[in-house]
């Protein structure tokens, strides 16, 4: 079974340059058609939000949210690069949604239902890949849509309000 390490130190496999992630942060080993994360780190590490600390370990699949030390996203990309999975099926790959959020934004001030609409299209949207549901957007996108869809929902609330003031 293959181990890759994740830290700061040039030694690692995967490097991540950010002084609150550990010199050796982690170690990753293919387990199935998964990972297994053992978190070495002063840190720690939350998996899809949930903190697990030094000499923790935990199973992970491809998407799975894994934050070092609060600071750094693992790159699932350089992962899947450096220990493929046999039939675990294709890379993940997220759509950016920058049309869906820029007209979200116009009709959200607008107060328009098409705001709503497209920020719960952006917030909510999955696709199935290594047979697992994950999110159909970046991480930056499903963000940006919960803002719109709160932003439409609010000026469509203060539109109510001026016109039941008319």
């Amino acid at each position: 079974m293959r181990t890759i390490t994740v830290g700061r130190d040039d030694s690692c496999d995967i490097v991540i340059n950010n002084s609150r992630v550990s010199r050796i942060h982690a170690q990753i080993s293919q387990e199935g058609t998964g990972y297994l994360y053992r978190d070495s780190s002063s840190n720690g590490t939350r998996i899809n939000g949930v903190t697990l600390n030094r000499g923790g370990e935990r199973h992970v699949v491809v998407g799975d949210s894994v934050l070092l030390a609060d600071a750094e996203a693992l790159p699932w990309h350089k992962v899947q690069t450096l220990l493929p999975l046999d039939g675990a099926g294709d890379e993940i790959v997220y759509k950016n949604g920058t049309a869906l959020i820029v007209f979200g934004y116009i009709f959200a001030l607008m107060g328009g239902l098409l705001g709503v609409i497209f920020g719960l299209i952006l917030a909510t949207s999955t696709q199935v890949t290594n047979q697992r549901k994950v999110k159909k957007y970046t991480p930056s996108a499903v963000t940006n849509g919960w803002v719109i869809f709160t932003l439409a929902l609010f000026s469509m609330f203060i539109q109510l309000i001026i016109m039941a003031n008319l």
